[in-house]
Formats: C-alpha cells, structure tokens, sequence
C-alpha cells in the first residue's frame, strides 16, 4: 500500500519537494522571464490572481515573488494597490551602465588571467558566440539576447570570483531586460568575438580595453534606440 504521508500539501504527485519557498522561487522565476521577453510589457499592471491562474499556482507564492521583483527593480508599487512592469527610465539606464562598465571590464581582465587553466570554461564562452550568431541568421532575437546575455555571464564564471559573480547576478535581470529592448546591432556580436579573443590569448589589458569599448558602446545603442537619444 502507498504511504499517504507522502503526499498532500507541499508535495507534488510524484513526491518532489514543493515546499512554499521553492514555489515562491519558481513563481519568481517565471514572472521575470515574461518581463524579459515581454510577455507582460513595462507599464502593464500585474493582477496576483491572474499571474496565479497564469502560473498554475496558489496566490502566496506569487504574492511573494511579486514583493521579491519589486526589490529586484523590475516591478514598481501602485499608489493605491498592486504592482506593475517598471517603465525603464533614461536614468535607469546611464546608472545600469555606470556600475556594470567597471565589473565587466575586472570580469573580463580575470577571464583572461583564468583562461589557460579552464579550457571548459572557455569552450563555453566559445560556444554562446556560435549561438549568437545563428540566432542573429534565424532572426530569432529573444535567442540572441540569451546567447549574448549567456556570453557575459560566462566571463563572469570564467573570472572564478565568486564575489564578482554574485554581484554581478544582481544586475542580470536588468541587463536581460536591457537587451531584449534594444536593437542588437551585428558589430557588437563582433565585439563579444574580439573580447572573446582576448580572454582566450590571456591578454588582460587587451581583453579589458575591447570590454571597455563593447560596453560603452552598447550605452550607446540603448540610449539611442530607447529613448532617441544621441549620446
């Protein structure tokens, strides 16, 4: 006979842990990839119990996921109640950059350091720049961002700085979200290849110089093509 115990709140019919925590997390999880690929477009309200119905989930760990995206900066408070998409603002943008530019530039610098010595890691590098590019020739621009959103993330791995590596997991929502706004020009695909280079050959200076300009450049591109601006 089956034991009963093991199954009911918390667990689903195949036993799997679903306490409210994994839950809250998965519920999380899923609300921000409907922001970055905009499903739920910036300014929309989200409504919990429509997510909750949307998700297949009670409304607790939405309500919690919501209160969580708040502080993550991808979701804003209603005067009066509820949430909704934040609006990217100009200023939201120049202050993104302004923190991520000198953690992408030390990323890159210690991906350099690191690279004789992890050939896996730098296969994986290698292999989101493929991915990039054969998303770019599907004119599949949600994989595109992900491949390039994965390139970053795997000079950050390679950097084998854990400190690094969760500060920069703070800024990866908005940076996923970024991307997937902006145009995606083909040259800074060539610009990850060249960085790419760089880190590959162990040259630091040179892996940071190319980062430099790759970051500065898709400021650039994202003031240009959000809000029109020349700068």
């Amino acid at each position: 006979m089956a034991d009963s115990s093991r199954t009911g709140p918390g667990r689903g019919t195949d036993g799997a842990s679903r306490t409210p925590a994994s839950l809250s997390a998965r519920a999380r999880e899923a609300i921000r990839q409907r922001i970055v690929d905009r499903r739920y477009p910036q300014g929309s309200r989200l409504v919990e119990r429509e997510v909750a119905e949307e998700l297949g989930m009670s409304r607790v760990p939405v309500r919690e996921a919501l209160r969580a995206l708040v502080t993550e900066d991808l979701l804003e408070l209603l005067p009066h109640s509820g949430v909704r998409v934040r609006r990217l603002e100009s200023t939201d943008v120049e202050h993104l950059y302004e923190v991520w530019e000198p953690l992408a530039i030390q990323a890159s610098r210690l991906a350099a350091r690191a690279a004789a010595g992890d050939p896996e890691g730098l296969a994986v590098l290698e292999t989101t720049l493929r991915q990039a590019e054969q998303a770019a020739a599907a004119d599949e621009g949600a994989r595109e961002v992900a491949a390039h959103t994965a390139f970053h993330e795997g000079v950050v791995a390679l950097s084998g700085n854990p400190l690094l590596a969760r500060t920069m997991e703070q800024l990866s929502w908005q940076l996923q979200l970024l991307f997937g706004l902006r145009e995606e020009p083909a040259h800074m695909r060539a610009q990850h290849a060249e960085m790419f280079r760089h880190i590959a050959a162990g040259d630091g200076d040179a892996a940071a110089a190319s980062t430099l300009l790759h970051v500065r450049d898709s400021r650039t591109v994202a003031l240009r093509s959000l809000f029109k601006s020349p700068q």
